[in-house]
């Protein structure tokens, strides 16, 4: 081997290294998809219309280590998964990670993130009511058709989703020159949640921070891919994404854990 190959070898090995949590925190939660189908126990996957696609087990598929969840076509419909921890999961801050590698396709994103079951209840008090924390959502196209597969894109919503109430704010990240492209390739995206506020990684290097919005309940997992046509991730192609077996359009998984701080030991403590 080249000594020039070697060295990239390195650097895409460097890259992809995870995050550690900040001292003091201890593992309380993990799912590595060991076994050859999804751990129910932990994961409930979702059935019904959304977006107007179907949500589907027929998209959630666990083989060597990796889950898989696939957006296909078939008979002119659109299908896509959707797992959620809800009712078996859930946590008050800690730190959040999970290591993905996404195939995105126009119409489609997917996406690592948290959820509250008590959005907007209060209004104007997401420390009660909960936030919406999307770790990481992924597309390949945004609403005006530009190239965004290099686009790590980090959102908070609150006070739930009617256009009188609902708020947001929100930070995307460029992957810089050097790094393997967020499509096709495995990256590492975490956040450390504490009653001071948010901090995103990509790979272990800060993305983004905010104190808006702190949710201070308990909130729970998903892992999920969407389909909407003419929206937030374009256009659905003309010809769909292909059967079950014969689409490329996917989010893989290889883990997702979940750290807390012990016992006597600060949220958040970086020493």
């Amino acid at each position: 081997m080249k000594r020039s190959a070697m060295l990239v070898g390195v650097l895409l090995i460097a890259t992809t290294v995870r995050a550690e949590p900040p001292q003091g925190y201890r593992l309380v939660w993990e799912d590595n998809f060991d076994g050859d189908r999804l751990d129910l126990s932990k994961w409930t996957p979702e059935t019904y219309l959304r977006r107007g696609n179907p949500l589907t087990t027929d998209a959630i598929s666990v083989k060597d280590g990796i889950l898989s969840i696939t957006t296909f076509s078939e008979g002119g419909k659109h299908y896509t998964g959707f797992l959620t921890t809800k009712g078996k999961f859930a946590a008050t801050y800690g730190y959040y990670e999970a290591k993905i590698r996404f195939e995105s396709s126009p119409g489609q994103w997917g996406a690592f993130w948290l959820h509250t079951p008590t959005i907007g209840q209060p209004i104007g008090d997401p420390a009660k009511a909960g936030t919406e924390i999307d770790i990481v959502e992924h597309r390949a196209r945004d609403q005006k058709g530009e190239d965004v597969r290099d686009l790590m894109a980090m959102n908070l919503h609150w006070d739930g989703y009617k256009p009188t109430v609902h708020q947001h704010v929100g930070h995307n990240t460029r992957v810089p020159a050097g790094i393997p492209s967020l499509q096709g390739h495995w990256h590492t995206y975490a956040l450390l949640w504490t009653p001071q506020g948010y901090h995103f990684y990509l790979d272990g290097k800060e993305q983004w921070q905010t104190d808006k919005a702190v949710s201070k309940r308990s909130q729970f997992l998903l892992l999920t891919c969407e389909i909407e046509n003419k929206g937030w991730a374009g256009n659905i192609p003309e010809g769909g994404y292909g059967s079950r077996a014969e689409s490329q359009t996917r989010m893989d998984v290889d883990w997702v854990r979940v750290w807390q701080a012990a016992a006597g030991v600060p949220e958040g403590k970086q020493d």
